[in-house]
């Protein structure tokens, strides 16, 4: 509702982005031979090819939210970008299937239609914020981009272009924050802001600087310096490292992304993340996401935490430029005013 009246639309669909360590991805082949006496392929062709792909069996209770196209091969010849209007006898193509449990995913359902919206489409765990932050030069290098989200740790590793492996981590920013409240005996919202004005991923100067806060009990004071603070929060920030390299094994492609690790979600805005990451992992180069392809007064949005919504909106002006009816707007012109609308309300 306060989006509704700041960015002066009404919103009938939503473009959602489904997440949880439910998520899976895995890569399927499909084939057909081209029936036209033409030989020339069409996009039903592409479209037949990509549904073989996507007859896998699975249990029932998972579906199948993305067929992402890696690579189509014509005649046995690999690396088509795109097949339509080529000649050939045979079509192939490889996906990555993105599949998820169906009761989540139909809880979350049910929670936006019994709010009173439809839901345009579903997007899948790191597509939203790399969608965002993640340049095509560096998905055509090579890249993996960590969404550091709350509870969890979404990585996607794109390859030439594509997405190439899904993985998550069960932890988030979170248990940072769970480690700080514990350690100093105070509440989550209170930890939860020492973390965010004085928490450091690395130790650095001024470590005897004090900071006061107050215990659980929401009433006695106490006073804690940088350097205990630091020291509760760095071993987490070791482990979470830790984590992602193992991902980046799991994954096998250590070799294939020359273009770094880009860092999102709001985990990502701890001071000096970046750094700590650089230092553990020397192969790689570390940068923080943030979303791009802004204009206007953006320093409010200008943050890694913003990076799934940001790349929602993407998908949803990319997905209909016109959005009919005037219901939510004109393409651009509606994006223009709910980057307004993030502006006034944060």
């Amino acid at each position: 509702e306060k989006a509704e009246k700041n960015a002066e639309v009404k919103v009938k669909d939503v473009f959602v982005n489904v997440n949880g360590h439910h998520i899976d991805g895995n890569m399927h082949q499909g084939a057909t031979k081209i029936p036209h006496s033409d030989r020339e392929i069409t996009a039903d062709d592409v479209d037949r090819v990509i549904s073989s792909a996507r007859a896998v069996p699975l249990s029932s209770d998972r579906q199948i939210i993305h067929a992402i196209p890696l690579d189509f091969k014509v005649d046995n010849q690999s690396g088509v970008e795109d097949p339509v209007g080529m000649e050939g006898n045979h079509l192939e193509v490889e996906v990555m299937l993105i599949t998820g449990a169906s009761a989540p995913i139909n809880n979350l359902d049910k929670c936006i239609t019994r709010a009173g919206f439809g839901i345009k489409m579903s997007i899948s765990t790191v597509l939203a914020p790399a969608q965002s932050v993640v340049a095509k030069e560096e998905k055509e290098l090579g890249c993996l981009i960590v969404d550091i989200g709350a509870q969890t740790i979404n990585v996607g590793v794109f390859v030439e272009g594509a997405l190439n492996y899904i993985g998550e981590i069960d932890i988030g920013a979170d248990y940072i924050t769970y480690d700080l409240a514990h350690g100093l005996r105070t509440s989550f919202k209170e930890a939860k802001r020492i973390k965010e004005n004085y928490g450091c991923a690395m130790s650095g100067n001024a470590l005897d600087i004090e900071v006061d806060y107050v215990g659980v009990d929401g009433q006695s004071k106490n006073i804690i310096t940088l350097e205990e603070i630091n020291k509760i929060i760095q071993p987490r920030v070791n482990d979470i490292i830790q984590l992602i390299s193992e991902e980046i094994i799991k994954s096998g492609q250590q070799q294939m992304i020359p273009g770094g690790i880009i860092l999102s979600g709001g985990g990502a805005e701890l001071k000096d993340i970046e750094d700590a990451i650089r230092n553990k992992l020397k192969d790689f180069q570390v940068r923080i996401g943030r979303p791009r392809n802004m204009g206007g007064k953006v320093e409010k949005i200008n943050s890694p935490k913003y990076a799934t919504a940001m790349g929602l909106m993407e998908y949803s002006v990319n997905a209909d430029e016109s959005f009919s009816g005037g219901e939510v707007g004109q393409g651009k012109g509606f994006l223009e005013r709910i980057k307004a609308w993030f502006e006034e309300m944060f």
